[in-house]
């Protein structure tokens, strides 16, 4: 954990930010001098030698409710207590290969009509971060990014996959009491994350309140499914609700070799053909076929282990920002294998 983390956390048990840090472990991490100019002066970096010291081992204490939060391998573990961690994932495995150009398309795409030149000198929050695979390019445009997720498994693959981001930090938390003070961040954004929630009105509330005045609340969520993908989908979720990791795994596995054989390869064959277009455009999740297979097989196991809970429509999503006092609000329907929608607004 970066020592200036402890500026913008709060307990999430009572919302003090009260916190007292205990070490037990520290490193030493170097720099660059362009990852801190001009005057800033940020707790525990040392610019005259180009270091920064972390918290590698040891724990945060609430001064109010005696709630106390372990730091493991460089991540505060801030769930409250009686929340439920977030499931294992075959991304914990997952390593970005960055120089393939789907990766921050995708970011680019999820995040629209923002663009990289946004993000430069924002204190950020991805709320469902995962592996980190959105994190890397908000800080590679020059955010300040803070990473949250419940999971243990997405946690630690975000940590190894952002480690050469100095201006980011990582929290295993939940997003209905996310350990973050009100007002202190400059663009909360949660992509791919509300639609799995059983109380997703809940979370985008508790998410929104980080929200300075004039800063921006960012979604990506699921749009209504109809006919054969709904069903498709409930069959398949409904056969592996039960299934042990590797069962499921191997599942998914399958599933993925199907996709390549009857889905992808079609679309990448015929794609530009202009009458086969038409066709291989309806193929399912035909958009995957950019991914690397393992990628594939772990966002199948991803959508098989965690259930939809709520699907969203354009003028929902309106709604909610409209109510809880965003103006400027900007609803984008994106239709690829399904219909989905994109939201921003500004904190009023």
């Amino acid at each position: 954990m970066k020592y200036r983390l402890l500026s913008w956390l709060c307990c999430p048990a009572c919302r003090s930010d009260d916190l007292r840090l205990e070490t037990i472990k520290t490193a030493i991490e170097p720099i660059l001098v362009a990852h801190f100019g001009g005057d800033e002066k940020a707790a525990g970096v040392d610019p005259d030698r180009l270091e920064e010291q972390v918290v590698v081992e040891g724990a945060l204490h609430c001064g109010d409710c005696a709630a106390v939060y372990p730091i493991r391998d460089r991540i505060p573990r801030m769930l409250p207590a009686g929340s439920k961690a977030g499931p294992p994932s075959p991304h914990a495995m997952t390593a970005m290969n960055v120089a393939r150009p789907e990766w921050e398309r995708n970011f680019s795409e999820l995040i629209a009509p923002l663009g990289a030149d946004h993000f430069l000198g924002k204190l950020v929050l991805d709320a469902g971060c995962g592996f980190g695979r959105h994190a890397f390019f908000a800080a590679r445009y020059g955010a300040e990014v803070i990473c949250l997720d419940s999971s243990a498994d997405a946690v630690v693959a975000a940590q190894r996959n952002l480690g050469a981001h100095k201006r980011t930090h990582v929290v295993q938390g939940c997003v209905y009491r996310p350990p973050l003070r009100d007002g202190v961040l400059d663009h909360v954004y949660c992509l791919g994350v509300l639609h799995h929630l059983k109380e997703p009105h809940t979370a985008f509330k508790s998410l929104g309140r980080l929200v300075r005045v004039g800063g921006r609340f960012s979604l990506f969520v699921y749009g209504p499914r109809q006919g054969l993908t709904r069903t498709a989908s409930d069959v398949l979720r409904g056969q592996t609700a039960d299934m042990t990791e590797d069962r499921l795994l191997l599942s998914s596995q399958m599933i993925a070799r199907g996709l390549r054989l009857f889905s992808h390869t079609p679309y990448r064959a015929l794609r530009y053909v202009p009458v086969a277009r038409d066709v291989v455009s309806r193929l399912p999740v035909h958009d995957h076929h950019q991914w690397e297979f393992d990628v594939v097989v772990a966002d199948i196991y991803d959508r098989l282990r965690v259930p939809v809970h709520h699907w969203f429509t354009g003028e929902e999503l309106e709604g909610m920002m409209a109510d809880d006092g965003y103006v400027d609000v900007q609803v984008t329907r994106r239709v690829r294998n399904n219909e989905t929608f994109r939201a921003t607004g500004l904190r009023r």
